[in-house]
């Protein structure tokens, strides 16, 4: 007796379906283990940031957002600028963010925030002058930042701006105490640009060495 070929096999339709359904899952999953936090947040996850943004507990708090916040010592070297924090913002973090520091805030708007960009990352760097420094302030271009993991993440949108100028006669900071010239650069990301793993970001400060911090992104929310 001739054995049939492979190509005459008929599968029935169903077991074809099923087949199909497992090899979806399989992509869906694949596609989630290849993010490296959770890039789409349920109603639930929206309204636990929420809660955590609005809790009397600051020793949970503070711990929280120490993981995301990575805050730099004065320098005692003869640079005349320095790296004063780096924050790394997944969207979750972004809600704890909104909600600790908007009055009368609600649930409601947290989702709603969420909503509008719910794919938006954003690392934010502020970068200051030593006290002393009576130079002319740096231009704005002699700031870089840089993101990268295996290789360089190119960032969305790049924004940068002074927040405190202490020596400016129409000085408008957004500083409370406006003491050291301050300027904040904003890196804008979508989510899926990040896999698992670490993230580095690169600081070049103008005439002075370059400064990096890292991010274990498997361990943020």
């Amino acid at each position: 007796m001739v054995p049939r070929s492979l190509s005459s096999v008929t599968v029935p339709p169903a077991r074809v379906m099923r087949i199909q359904f497992f090899v979806l899952v399989l992509c869906a999953l694949s596609s989630l283990s290849a993010l490296a936090f959770n890039s789409s947040l349920q109603p639930q996850e929206v309204e636990e940031a929420y809660s955590l943004g609005k809790t009397s507990n600051h020793e949970d708090l503070a711990d929280f957002l120490n993981q995301y916040g990575h805050d730099f010592k004065y320098p005692a070297d003869n640079s005349i600028s320095y790296v004063s924090s780096v924050e790394f913002q997944t969207p979750y973090e972004q809600i704890v963010l909104r909600t600790l520091r908007t009055i009368n805030y609600d649930k409601f708007q947290a989702e709603e925030d969420y909503q509008a960009n719910p794919g938006l990352v954003i690392v934010r760097v502020l970068v200051s002058l030593k006290t002393g420094y009576t130079g002319p302030a740096p231009p704005a271009d002699s700031f870089k930042v840089s993101v990268s993991q295996a290789r360089p993440v190119e960032p969305r949108k790049v924004t940068s701006a002074v927040v405190c100028d202490p020596f400016s006669p129409v000085e408008n900071s957004t500083f409370a105490n406006c003491i050291t010239y301050t300027r904040e650069i904003l890196l804008q990301f979508d989510v899926g640009q990040f896999a698992p793993g670490r993230a580095t970001v690169r600081v070049m400060l103008p005439a002075g060495q370059p400064v990096e911090t890292k991010y274990n992104l498997d361990k943020l929310k």
